[in-house]
């Protein structure tokens, strides 16, 4: 398996309010071989829910 061309990598703190736009715009994106990448620094919010 080949490894993707593009790697996205999303930092992630307390970032709930933002992340869903985030990945929404990422996910519009015309690339056709990504990985996103989203890297949760112990956020205190419900940021690794919105990303779930």
């Amino acid at each position: 398996m080949d490894a993707p061309k593009i790697s996205v990598i999303i930092p992630m703190y307390n970032a709930e309010k933002f992340i869903r736009q985030c990945l929404i715009s990422v996910l519009a994106s015309k690339f056709a071989d990504y990985e996103v990448l989203v890297v949760d620094d112990c956020s205190t919010d419900n940021g690794v829910a919105e990303v779930e």
